[in-house]
């Protein structure tokens, strides 16, 4: 049950050979930026493979990772079944789950684009005690979107909490993208079982049923395990992923109930703040605890951000302190209403 800070120095452990599972679903146009990312990983002091599931694709995601079976350590295993009770991509990574071969298990998106020392970082820091790593990921858009950098500005937030809910071990959220567990930590915690109707989850809500059973939890926020995320041209992805987001809240423990509930006022009484302020019916006491508030998260912001070597995305949170608690208000009520 310890609780602590991934070291930065080098560990005096043996590295341990690592499964790495990927889901792609109708990902044709993004394998092949991902599949060459996979083939320039830096070598481990280890064994790896690389499980890729062909998730009932419809295009060509087959046809692209034919070329590249048996390759780099690549194996396909074409998903065309279903799994009784597991829905949506859950089936798919059980698939892949079930076909590992190792303890170590690394997971990342069709989407995303590897650094090459990704390997290397993951066996750094997974020591035989060590049963959960989240990594830190950015995005980029294949469109040129001009509000990027305040996604990625609301997206060091998000990470920002979930390396707090993980140092705490009282998980608040997580993204799948880039984490790494072990098959045994997934078992012992009952796999999927409880979550498995939902179409979203295998990232916060897995962890959180996995914390309990976890003796070492970190989060890594180096540049060397650091993923890309592409996204597309369709902006409704990233709206339906938040909503999806929200409307776990009925599954969340209690802790984390009562925090949503809380942040959901806070962000109310923000704004209910801003306006008097602004006709003029507020007074000096409500103008410095809202001074007071805005200083104190500056300061935790860019603490993350210096982390993850993205201090640039710091001015934005003079724009985000208007933006993002009127999101979280709104994405929480679509998500709570059921969308």
């Amino acid at each position: 049950m310890k609780r602590s800070l991934p070291p930065k120095a080098a560990f005096n452990h043996e590295s341990e050979p690592i499964s790495v599972i990927i889901a792609a679903r109708n990902e044709a146009h993004n394998l092949p930026r991902l599949l060459t990312s996979l083939a320039q990983l830096l070598p481990i002091d280890a064994a790896y493979e690389v499980i890729i599931v062909n998730d009932h694709s419809t295009d060509d995601s087959l046809d692209v990772l034919k070329n590249w079976d048996g390759q780099f350590g690549i194996r396909v295993l074409d998903f065309q079944q279903s799994l009784e009770g597991i829905v949506g991509k859950k089936a798919a990574l059980q698939k892949g789950i079930d076909a590992a071969k190792y303890d170590v298990l690394a997971f990342t998106d069709a989407d995303c684009i590897l650094p090459e020392t990704w390997l290397q970082e993951i066996t750094r820091q997974m020591s035989p005690q060590t049963d959960y790593i989240l990594g830190y990921s950015t995005i980029i858009s294949e469109v040129g979107e001009s509000n990027l950098s305040l996604i990625n500005f609301e997206r060091s937030v998000y990470y920002a909490l979930a390396g707090a809910g993980i140092y705490e071990r009282k998980p608040i959220t997580a993204m799948a993208c880039n984490q790494v567990y072990r098959k045994s930590l997934f078992n012992k915690a009952g796999g999927f079982e409880g979550i498995a109707h939902l179409l979203s989850g295998d990232d916060d809500l897995l962890l959180m049923k996995m914390m309990p059973f976890a003796r070492e939890a970190y989060y890594n926020p180096a540049p060397a395990m650091q993923v890309v995320s592409v996204e597309g041209k369709s902006v409704s992805k990233r709206h339906n992923k938040n909503i999806r987001r929200a409307s776990k809240f009925r599954y969340h423990p209690r802790y984390l109930k009562l925090m949503s509930a809380f942040v959901f006022c806070y962000f109310v009484l923000f704004y209910t703040a801003i306006i008097m302020l602004t006709l003029g019916t507020g007074n000096m006491i409500i103008l410095g605890v809202v001074t007071l508030k805005s200083l104190f998260e500056l300061g935790l912001s860019q603490s993350h951000l210096a982390m993850v070597h993205k201090t640039h995305l710091g001015i934005l949170y003079f724009t985000q302190i208007f933006v993002f608690p009127l999101q979280f208000i709104y994405y929480a009520l679509r998500g709570s209403l059921g969308g």
